[in-house]
């Protein structure tokens, strides 16, 4: 039976080790992991004129109909407010469905120790293994 790459130890505690480093660099340079992926919320008013696009939080795209421009300033900022308000509704809801769940640090180190608990008792294992087979190997001789 051949182990599988999970199974390596060594393999599992560089990994863990590297996230370890990326998270407190991130955490260091006051970063979050961010991508161009990012998940985008999309909301229109009533009459679909205006148009708004949120990522991050944040207002990115503002789409209006011409049509719009003939409106009062007080129905144009209440058309804009209900788009930009439908779209962060709808980013929210995206969000939480998209977004990986953040790395604890101190959760990553327990595991790391884990990790390296569980190397230190399959090296103990193979150690003990090896004597074994030395004394045999020199019971013979």
């Amino acid at each position: 039976m051949s182990a599988s790459p999970d199974d390596d130890p060594q393999q599992r505690l560089r990994e863990a080790r590297e996230r370890l480093a990326e998270l407190r660099a991130e955490r260091r340079n006051g970063e979050t992991r961010r991508d161009d992926t990012a998940a985008r919320g999309v909301g229109t008013s009533d009459e679909e004129r205006v148009r708004a696009t949120a990522s991050r939080g944040r207002l990115v795209a503002l789409e209006l109909d011409a049509r719009t421009m003939r409106r009062s300033p007080e129905e144009l900022g209440a058309h804009i407010a209900a788009a930009v308000n439908a779209a962060l509704e709808d980013l929210a809801g995206r969000s939480a469905d998209e977004t990986p769940p953040v790395t604890d640090p101190a959760a990553l180190v327990g595991a790391l120790r884990d990790v390296q608990e569980q190397g230190m008792r399959g090296l103990a294992l193979i150690n003990e293994s090896l004597a074994e087979a030395s004394v045999r190997i020199r019971a013979r001789m």
